[in-house]
């Protein structure tokens, strides 16, 4: 138990130092003045549309409204000096400027709602509500951060904006880099020869995509790897994709 809170303790420890990003943990509602968008060469709005061509994109509407589930897990050391996985489920439903994050384990469940300024968490146990909060400080740092970053169809639709101010780095080992400027600073995404995204550079933390499918015309990553330096944050294996979902009336309500 030791070892799980301790490894709890520095992946939230890790999404506060990258809180500050703002456009990571704010991927909806902001925006670039209209000077930055002038600045953008004609080059680069080229290269951004080749990524999301690559991606399967064809304009906002393919990231406006989405629905995706999947499973965080990473290691805890059991007894013994053996090891076992723990693992949350995860869902997370976007409708334009408003998000739902959903996360499952055994006994409680936890309900999240974001409108770009406030995040509201509902909590559940054995089917019965306990709580309605307004949160902020350590535990919204961190759920923004996993809600920006909870797969590429955030990424792709912040880049889908064309407000978001982004810069052609140019070719590196890893690939065509990419920089991402705002408010609280910049991070960095690459692209490899098939103009398709995989790998983030947020801070000290490098999250990388593989198991690329189609899934409604889109190619989008199956597996998500999350490391601060070496050091395995948590994993991410995603089993739905739902684009242009119909959400029922309140799904966006606490």
């Amino acid at each position: 138990m030791k070892k799980t809170f301790s490894q709890l303790v520095i992946i939230i420890g890790v999404l506060i130092a990258v809180a500050g990003l703002a456009a990571v943990v704010r991927l909806v509602n902001r925006s670039n003045s209209t000077t930055n968008r002038k600045a953008r060469t004609n080059s680069l709005q080229v290269s951004v549309i080749t990524l999301l061509q690559a991606h399967g994109g064809r304009g906002d509407r393919d990231w406006a409204r989405f629905r995706q589930q999947g499973t965080l897990s990473y290691p805890i050391e059991a007894s013994a000096g053996s090891q076992r996985r723990f693992e949350r489920k995860l869902d997370l439903s976007t409708d334009g400027p408003v998000m739902r994050y959903d996360r499952a384990t055994l006994y409680t469940n936890q309900s999240y709602l974001f409108d770009g300024n406030t995040l509201v968490r509902t909590t559940f146990q054995a089917g019965t509500q306990l709580d309605v909060k307004a949160v902020d400080g350590t535990e919204a740092a961190s759920i923004k951060f996993q809600i920006a970053t909870f797969g590429l169809l955030p990424i792709l639709k912040r880049l889908a904006d064309p407000t978001t101010q982004v810069i052609d780095v140019g070719a590196t080992e890893k690939g065509n880099r990419f920089q991402v400027k705002t408010r609280g600073g910049s991070w960095y995404f690459y692209s490899n020869s098939n103009h398709l995204i995989d790998r983030l550079e947020i801070g000290q933390i490098n999250i990388t995509y593989g198991d690329y499918r189609t899934v409604a015309g889109l190619t989008l990553p199956f597996y998500q790897n999350v490391r601060k330096g070496e050091t395995l944050l948590y994993e991410l294996k995603f089993d739905t994709f739902e684009l242009s979902p119909v959400f029922a009336s309140g799904f966006f309500k606490t």
